[in-house]
């Protein structure tokens, strides 16, 4: 048996991070049991920094105990694995490097550009130094990070990742980044080090509102070089005032949302050095999490919409840029329009509108002006969601020198599904493109109109998305934004970071019930689904300051007795029309706040009786208090597990509390009188109804699906729990119907209408066949996917090393297949349907057990390896 799939800190050698006691884990394979391992930790010279000796113990995992690492440390690590029969096989070495941990390792200034400091939209600065290499060179790293988006070239070769420093709470945490750079320096005798840096985050349009200057409105320049010499000695190449700095580069204008203007002809000159800012104190941290890449090129085809323009068609919408080459007349104007939707073939903005219309629609254009010469062109600070480009301005365009590139957070993607149907396999296809397109540093969204981190999307495909991907270094970086956006008072902000000004008319719509519970139900999902109980830990103050603020909206009752010198006494009229029954419970009921609801239902199934404005400000007593007993049970377990029982012990409380409230309220003679979808699953999906309530609730929800003709009628916060009701209560073959339903509302609607990822909408066109203001890539429908894996192929962590594999075949599927690679190893599952018996065919990894569970409730346990097996057809 052999230790592989090494990873430090979840990464895959990862170089620059700052934990001094990382967690080494390990996959097994070619073998049944490892009954011990070691691991050896040594320096690169080959000094033993840790070795645990052998330990008996079947963990995949273990945490770094050795010597104290320190910065700049370069270390390789193996693991030893005693297989079942005491045979010892050593793993392939893994590396890490840490990066600066100390303040004091930090040479560089804060640097910026002369006179920048302005609320305007200023060409990107360009920062540069000539350094002598007088000595060999042995290693040399780059440190970055930048107030705004920078890129970092050495030798004139680009270094830097994609869209660096990445997105964050400028506020409260900034992250570097550390590049190898050896290659590009090594066998040179001088060095040359430049530096762009573009508004970002910083300075450019955020959200929905398109708000500037959120965080700041001087971009600037933190770095340093370092080169190791074979001598010995370091040299540390930092900013500061020697560094030449000008603005009169080739990018004039850049926007995260609108664009680049490109102008060819200009080189920067570098007239003037660069400002010390001695006042900014600011010293970054590094992030230990995955960082953006260029993946996937695409080469489109040429159309030329009814107006005889010339439209690219990539046949993929992805979140990217596109890079180009061409020759032109020096000064000719090229100007480039990414689209995502075509509209009757021609080009349409209409997914980049925003639905209120108060707003401009985002551009997503490039305009690039010629230097006479050929150029290679690349966007540095923007990326868009497309699928299109309409090019204008040439003459001719050879399709060949146009490249769609798509960007995304480099996170391993190791799932497969398959099936009969052909249009669930392109369903699955355009979920995983959806979640690159979103996981682009922090869980988007959109990546064309809005491109912020929204809790109610990011918690409902959590669970999916941990099949799709090892998730885990990801969403412990975007769980730092969230506990950095918290307010004092426990609130969870429900766009992370933060993407309207704090104490803004708009900053009222925060802390929703149901979105916000993402920063509960996140940490426990990768829990669950990991094993790995630092999350819980890392997220205490942030799960406790969360159940303390809905303790506070229980409490707080005041909507129903404002005064009219009130500030929101024009509201009390809508809360004195949802107001409840008394009822000692409802002390347990959060009332007080903002909150979402089941956002998004279909428009078939809305409710008609109520205006927007009421509805959108009514309490949603149901949906909180459902969330207060969901979110408060799974803290209650997790508080338990970490051994603090005096606050599971108040969870427990409000668990109890809500439960009885909900029972109070909403459950009437073990069912529940409602017209809404949503209502019937929340309850049995969230553990609110006891069992034989779920029986005569799940019964209800099977009527009124056959009844809207497999229709989905659930919205934002139900429809990932929508099938599971249903085939976990005895109606298998309804959940198939409505998966493999092809009509609007239903997933694969979308399929039919051409879509290439998940929308927004499950109908993005209008009768006439006009594109609708919908997103056509937004990830959260696509949550029903992890359905695929746990129902249709039955795979389900069930604990350290041990699996569930229940396979549910129904509705037209002759065969499927899935496979997943989870932090024990990749496990697959398979069925054919063959005349009146099943053929099951099942991989379980080395160093793990699997309970097969037959459609007749017989189980058998597999170990370690591929199986093959028959059963009747039920």
């Amino acid at each position: 048996m052999k230790a592989v799939n090494l990873k430090t800190a979840d990464l895959i050698n990862p170089i620059g991070i700052d934990q001094v006691n990382p967690r080494f884990s390990w996959n097994c394979i070619n073998g049944i049991k490892q009954r011990a391992y070691q691991v050896i930790v040594k320096t690169s010279e080959g000094r033993i920094l840790y070795d645990t000796k052998k330990v008996e113990s079947s963990h995949m995992h273990c945490r770094y105990e050795g010597e104290t690492l320190v910065s700049r440390l370069a270390v390789t690590w193996v693991v030893g694995i005693w297989d079942e029969n005491d045979h010892l096989e050593w793993s392939n070495p893994a590396f890490f490097e840490m990066g600066l941990l100390n303040e004091q390792d930090w040479k560089a200034k804060w640097i910026c550009g002369v006179d920048t400091n302005q609320k305007k939209r200023l060409p990107a600065d360009y920062y540069y130094k000539k350094i002598d290499l007088s000595e060999s060179v042995k290693s040399a790293r780059v440190y970055a990070t930048s107030l705004g988006v920078y890129t970092a070239y050495i030798n004139g070769i680009r270094v830097s990742s994609v869209l660096a420093p990445g997105s964050t709470f400028y506020d409260k945490r900034m992250y570097y980044q550390t590049y190898n750079v050896t290659d590009e320096i090594k066998n040179k005798k001088q060095c040359e080090i430049e530096f762009v840096v573009g508004d970002g985050w910083l300075k450019g349009k955020l959200g929905a509102d398109q708000k500037e200057y959120l965080y700041g409105s001087q971009t600037k320049l933190f770095a340093q070089l370092e080169i190791l010499y074979e001598s010995g000695k370091r040299d540390i190449i930092a900013t500061d005032a020697s560094f030449k700095w000008c603005n009169d580069g080739p990018i004039i204008f850049s926007d995260l949302k609108d664009g680049e203007i490109y102008d060819a002809r200009k080189k920067p000159s570098y007239d003037f050095h660069a400002v010390e800012d001695l006042l900014e104190k600011r010293i970054p941290i590094a992030p230990n999490g995955p960082l953006i890449h260029e993946h996937e090129e695409f080469i489109g085809t040429l159309e030329k919409d009814d107006s005889n323009q010339k439209i690219l068609n990539f046949r993929q919408n992805m979140a990217g840029y596109l890079k180009f080459s061409l020759k032109a007349p020096r000064g000719k104007k090229i100007r480039i329009r990414l689209f995502e939707v075509m509209d009757h073939g021609e080009y349409s903005n209409t997914s980049l509108s925003f639905p209120d219309g108060n707003v401009e629609p985002v551009k997503q254009e490039i305009c690039f002006i010629a230097s006479g010469e050929k150029e290679e062109y690349c966007p540095s600070f923007f990326y868009s969601g497309f699928q299109y480009a309409l090019v204008e301005g040439l003459e001719e365009i050879n399709p060949l020198d146009f490249k769609a590139v798509a960007i995304y957070t480099d996170i391993e993607y190791g799932s497969q599904f398959r099936c009969s149907n052909e249009k669930l396999n392109q369903f699955f296809k355009n979920s995983i493109w959806s979640m690159k397109s979103n996981f682009i540093d922090v869980p988007t969204d959109c990546p064309q109109r809005e491109k912020s981190g929204w809790t109610g999307d990011a918690q409902v495909f959590c669970k999916t998305a941990t099949y799709f991907a090892d998730t885990k270094a990801f969403y412990g970086k975007w769980l730092k934004d969230v506990r950095d956006c918290q307010r004092e008072n426990g609130m969870v902000v429900d766009v992370n970071p933060i993407v309207i000004p704090v104490g803004s008319e708009r900053d009222i719509v925060n802390g929703s019930c149901g979105w916000a519970d993402a920063a509960i139900i996140i940490p426990y999902t990768i829990w669950k689904m990991t094993g790995d109980d630092t999350i819980i830990y890392d997220n205490y103050e942030l799960m406790i300051g969360w159940m303390n603020y809905v303790i506070s909206l229980c409490k707080d009752k005041s909507m129903f007795t404002l005064s009219p010198e009130h500030p929101m006494y024009p509201l009390k009229a809508i809360y004195e029309m949802f107001q409840l029954e008394g009822s000692k419970w409802n002390q347990y009921i959060p009332e007080a706040g903002f909150h979402w609801g089941e956002w998004s239902v279909p428009e078939s199934e809305e409710p008609k009786e109520l205006p927007m404005d009421v509805a959108l400000m009514s309490p949603k007593q149901e949906v909180t208090c459902a969330y207060t007993y969901y979110s408060m049970t799974m803290l209650e377990e997790m508080l338990q597990t970490i051994g603090k029982s005096k606050e599971a012990k108040v969870c427990k409380e409000y668990a109890n509390g809500s439960k009885e409230a909900y029972h109070v309220h909403w459950i009437k003679n073990h069912g529940v009188e409602t017209n809404h979808m949503a209502e019937l699953v929340r309850p049995v999906a969230l553990g609110l109804a006891d069992d034989d309530e779920k029986k005569v609730i799940a019964k209800q929800l099977n009527q009124m699906v056959i009844e809207r003709n497999y229709h989905v009628g659930t919205g934002f916060l139900s429809t990932p729990f929508l099938l599971y009701v249903l085939a976990e209560n005895g109606y298998v073959e309804s959940a198939y119907r409505m998966l493999e339903n092809e009509e609007a509302p239903g997933w694969l609607a979308m399929v039919n209408q051409g879509a290439t990822t998940v929308w927004e909408s499950y109908l993005c066109f209008d009768e006439n066949k006009h594109p609708l203001p919908f997103s056509f890539n937004h990830y959260s429908l696509g949550a029903v996917c992890s359905f695929l894996f746990d129902s249709v192929c039955g795979i389900r962590i069930a604990g350290e090393n041990q699996f569930v594999i229940k396979p549910q075949p129904g509705g037209t599927l002759e065969f499927a297949t899935a496979k997943t690679k989870t932090v024990y190893g990749e496990v697959a599952c398979s069925w054919e349907k063959q005349k009146e018996t099943y053929l099951y065919e099942v991989f379980v990894p080395a160093n793990t057990v699997a309970e097969f569970v037959f459609l007749d409730g017989r189980k058998k346990v597999l170990q370690g390896g591929n199986y093959k097996f028959y059963e009747k057809e039920q």
